[in-house]
């Protein structure tokens, strides 16, 4: 046998375990019951009486349909059990869970997108969006799992499970168009979707689907009301600030330090604030050449105005089934998934220097344009803004509007081979082996530092004899310009940067096979005794590629003098066995007790999680439940590699260092691996029953669920300003002082405490400064740093009546309330996070008191129409007020909360061309409703809030042949 590495060990397993498990039931005695497929979200047990009576919740594509939402992601981030969904790109808010408006992913209770585990037909997903799962035409349903499910599913189901069930019979073909657009125009959403199959009479079916989805982005210009509050600017731009270096080397050393010493503060460029603008946030030229702010220390550039709030998509989706009965007993399955997403996401034209470029780039005095007559280092400065776009030539990588163009290529296929089988009279079983890949592919536009030193140096473009001018005077508006001295031509403002277009950056592979066998173990008084056991192995590599600029050490925020960045490749493989008990106590009273153990072979961890669950259906209206469980969650490969002081540098762009109370922006930060992580835990418990009376109030159902959640060592990944507020805590701790009595001045006795206290790490810290104590590099870890603590109840109740004249209806309201919301972090103790923005906060997101949604559906022949009502409690502000240009901003005390009517109207049409037609139209926030302005950066809470304004939509559905 040919020798194999340890991966192609595994695959080999895999492949053996797939033919032995199909293989045995081809041996056994072929049964006449035909093969029914029964998926129940929670549970490896057919037919469990538990599907019914859990908390459960079941999305339909009629709800997504009634709702009219553009997008998965819109839909469920009005569910009253998600938080934080992203579905806002807010410049640079980063806190519990990226906003980059292209998520979509579950994050049931807040707990974050990591806590939540997605399936796709009962099978882990490598990718988490909800928007790249399937097709909409090719959605059955979709469960909710919200008692956790690590006992069943494994590590990852900590808050809970989502499963998205596909369509696996069709006959015929469906299509449908779908349309939305803001009431302004200033955005639109347009989606295309088909369903065709054929079942045959030979055991053969297959069912089909695709989706095209466009997304225009807007831009935080298209929204002047959010955008006049938004407070994000950097201290980096062009006009910049410089300082004055004494005794730099001579000539130029490529990729290497000058050498020279900085004297003096900063010089601000003096064509900062020459070319006139207007204010901030009214039009996409505020502030063309600079603000002087920091009391004439920074040249501030206001960089929102070429950034998106939605960015700008399109993607394409196909879903193929093929399903062969082979035998009454024996049913064979190819299903395959595909997505690819092309994203554009717009951004500042170039990033600003960091503590690693500062001390690579020199402007010699004898520079033509050098306004200072020394050798000068940019220090807070970039190489170019979106202001500068109208200048005679502009680089390639720039659109109409002075933004860098970053093209991101998303391309997900996921591969599942799949058997189901009868045993016997009783039992059955499957098997299946899945592959996913994931692939993350983008457009870079780097500027080379190499290129850039000898451009300052009059050495650069291809005669090597041109200047690059870094100084606000190279802009024609400015009254500092002089033609052919300060002006840079069309090949010197493209030749500094390096453009590579498609480049592989990540990719991540899921292999997993797994077999399970389910059914009646003996027949006792109150019922039969149902098992369920199997075994699973999952193997993950994530590789991480290096930019190529990079890995030569020419990228201009590479970090110089340490280890260049290199390929790396992670794996993780796991193995499960798993079992499951339902006992049947008494008559209505059943048990369900899950077991789950894992062993995570590369992290050398284990993990075993129960699940008890009792139902008991008192009367034939009244079902009472309550279960508890374990949950749990491994770190990732990336998380827990090994640590690298200075790995993946990069620069930091907000954040205030508590010691000083300078800008980090400018400062590197640098993150790494954890090999000493330990998993996240959870324990829940939940209390609930479901009420459907019969007589008078038939048609009612009620169903009320209390939940208990303790989340323990969360592994969270610090932000430089965690980073340094934990070592500012650690300082108090240890002098005594506190956070009122510390003073940040230079020369103050505190300040020189700080300095002393620092001195003494001796280079254990994890923030390097400079001799002036300014911050040079923040070094960042996942660590499990944080737990979380819940008290809620969610609460569903629908009523079904019929009227002899006016149709039918059906009322809704679904409520989650929480009674308790506490975390501990850095700090210790514990912290009231309920009904508090938690803006300061990378545990807790902004978390409303209540969460609600109402619906009215009405039915009568061929129409059909609702009205729904989406609500969140007010928030309580705790964020700082960011008024860097002081415009007089101030922090509300509360952000209000918000009620979002919706309304849909739809109508069937029989008998046009030999189809059916369903036209639809809707308005969604009818009311107009706006969010509240801050302060803070994108003008407004984007955890909790739109942008999008009132908006209009329509959608035609066709079945030819109805």
């Amino acid at each position: 046998m040919t020798n194999l590495n340890k991966r192609g060990q595994l695959r080999y397993l895999i492949h053996a375990c797939i033919a032995t498990s199909i293989a045995l039931p081809l041996v056994a005695q072929a049964q006449d019951d035909d093969i029914e497929e029964v998926v129940v979200t929670g549970s490896y047990i057919r037919n469990s009486a538990f599907a019914n009576d859990a908390n459960i919740d079941t999305v339909t594509t009629a709800d997504l349909f009634e709702a009219g939402s553009s997008s998965m992601s819109n839909y469920i981030r009005d569910l009253t059990y998600t938080q934080n969904t992203n579905v806002v790109a807010s410049v640079l808010a980063s806190n519990d869970g990226s906003q980059n408006s292209v998520g979509g992913s579950f994050n049931l209770r807040g707990l974050g997108e990591n806590s939540t585990l997605q399936l796709v037909d009962g099978i882990r997903s490598i990718n988490s969006s909800i928007n790249n799962a399937l097709p909409e035409l090719a959605i059955d349903r979709m469960e909710i799992v919200l008692d956790g499910g690590s006992a069943t599913y494994g590590s990852d189901a900590v808050a809970g499970v989502v499963n998205m069930l596909a369509i696996k019979e069709f006959d015929g073909f469906r299509a449908r168009t779908y349309y939305q657009r803001t009431e302004d125009g200033a955005m639109e959403d347009y989606t295309a979707s088909m369903l065709w199959g054929k079942t045959f009479d030979n055991g053969i079916g297959y069912v089909g689907a695709f989706d095209y989805k466009r997304a225009t982005p807007m831009m935080m210009a298209d929204r002047p009301r959010e955008w006049s509050q938004s407070a994000a600017s950097s201290t980096s731009g062009n006009p910049g600030a410089f300082r004055i270096m004494n005794n730099a080397d001579p000539g130029v050393n490529l990729n290497a330090f000058h050498n020279g010493t900085s004297s003096g503060g900063n010089l601000v460029d003096p064509a900062c604030g020459l070319v006139p603008g207007n204010p901030h946030g009214t039009t996409e030229l505020s502030t063309p050449s600079g603000v002087l702010t920091d009391k004439g220390r920074i040249c501030r550039y206001e960089y929102t105005n070429g950034y998106p709030y939605r960015q700008d998509n399109d993607d394409y989706l196909m879903y193929n089934s093929f399903t062969y009965e082979v035998a009454d007993w024996l049913e064979l399955n190819f299903s395959a998934y595909n997505s690819f997403r092309i994203g554009n996401a717009y951004g500042s034209p170039s990033t600003g220097t960091s503590s690693n470029s500062r001390k690579v780039l020199l402007v010699r005095a004898d520079h033509p344009a050098n306004p200072f007559g020394a050798d000068v280092s940019p220090w807070n400065w970039r190489p170019l803004t979106n202001s500068t776009y109208n200048m005679a030539f502009q680089p390639r990588h720039l659109n109409g509007n002075g933004s860098r163009d970053g093209e991101t290529v998303d391309s997900n296929g996921r591969y599942v081979f799949r058997a189901n089988f009868d045993l016997t009279d009783t039992w059955a079983g499957y098997a299946y082996y899945a592959n996913a890949d994931r692939k993350i592919m983008s457009d870079s536009h780097t500027v080379h530092l190499g290129k850039m030193q000898l451009g300052l140096a009059g050495l650069g473009g291809a005669t090597g004899d041109k200047y690059w001018n870094p100084f606000g005077s190279a802009d024609p508006r400015s009254p500092l310009y002089v033609e052919g001295v300060t002006s840079n031509d069309l090949e010197m403002t493209d030749w500094p940067f390096d453009h590579n277009y498609n480049r592989l950056s990540n990719r991540n592979s899921l292999d997993i096979w797994e077999t399970a066998f389910n059914g009646e173990v003996l027949d006792l008084p109150a019922g039969a005794l149902l098992a369920a056991f199997g075994f699973q192995v999952r193997d993950v590599v994530e590789q991480r590629f290096a930019d190529p600029l990079d890995a030569i050490g020419h990228d201009y925020n590479t970090a110089v003098g340490t280890q260049l960045p290199t390929d790396k490749e992670y794996f993780s493989e796991t193995r499960a066995i798993f079992a499951e008990l339902e006992v049947p106590i008494l008559e209505g009273l059943d048990m369900q007790v899950a077991v789950r153990h894992e062993q995570f072979v590369d992290f050398g961890l284990k993990a075993t999680t129960p699940k008890v669950a009792l139902r008991w259906e008192a009367t034939p209206e009244l079902a009472l439940r309550v279960s508890w469980g374990e949950s749990f969650l491994a770190p990732t490969p990336t998380q827990a590699r090994p640590f690298i002081r200075n790995e993946n540098c990069t620069e930091t762009f907000s954040g205030t260092d508590f010691f000083t109370d300078f800008s980090l922006t400018g400062s590197t930060r640098c993150s790494s691996g954890n090999p000493n992580l330990a998993p996240e835990t959870s324990e829940i418990t939940n209390l609930g029953f479901t009420w459907q009376p019969s007589g008078d109030l038939d048609g009612l159902e009620i169903s009320v669920d209390y939940q208990e959640v303790e989340y323990v060592d969360r592994i969270r990944t610090l932000t430089g300003r965690d980073t340094i507020l934990n070592e500012f805590n650690k300082f108090l701790g240890a002098t005594g002082l506190t956070e009122a009595t510390y003073d940040f001045t230079p020369g103050s006795p505190t300040r020189l405490q700080a300095e002393s206290w620092y001195a003494k790490l001796g280079g254990t810290s994890a923030v390097d400064r400079f001799g002036d104590f300014e911050v040079n590099r923040l070094f960042l870890q996942s660590a499990n740093i944080s737990s979380v603590f819940i008290d809620l109840f969610d609460t569903k109740v629908s009523y079904d009546w019929s009227t002899q004249d006016w149709g039918s209806f059906r009322s809704s309201l679904s409520l989650t309330g929480y009674l308790n919301y506490e975390y501990e972090g850095l700090t210790g103790g514990l912290i009231d996070a309920l009904g508090v923005q938690n803006d300061q906060s990378g545990i807790a997101p902004p978390l409303p008191e209540y969460k609600a949604n109402v619906r009215l559906n009405w039915f009568r022949g061929n129409q059909s129409a609702s009205i729904s009502a989406n609500y969140w409690s007010d928030v309580d502000t705790d964020g700082r007020t960011v008024d860097r240009y002081s415009q007089g901003w101030v922090m509300p005390d509360k952000i209000d909360g918000e009620l979002r009517i919706n309304l849909q109207y739809a109508h069937v049409l029989n008998g046009y061309f030999n189809s059916e037609f369903t036209l639809a139209a809707g308005v969604t926030n009818l009311t107009n409703e706006k969010p509240t302005l801050l302060p803070v950066m994108g003008g407004f809470e984007s955890r909790l809030s739109t942008p999008w304004h009132r908006q209009f939509w329509v959608s035609i559905d066709w079945t030819p042949g109805g």
